[in-house]
């Protein structure tokens, strides 16, 4: 089973964490990173400041 690491903190996602999209380039293509728990609530605290 391959397991993604967060591109935050570089760490091995051992559960379902979160995934954020990129806006599309000019040819539509979008990035995906992978984002562990821990990042996410760090995210999150940010985004409701």
């Amino acid at each position: 089973m391959i397991k993604p690491v967060c591109n935050l903190c570089g760490k091995e996602l051992n559960e379902f964490g979160a995934i954020l999209f990129g806006p599309p380039d000019n040819k539509n293509n979008v990035k995906k990173y992978h984002i562990c728990v821990d990042c996410y609530k760090d995210i999150e605290r940010r985004m409701k400041k």
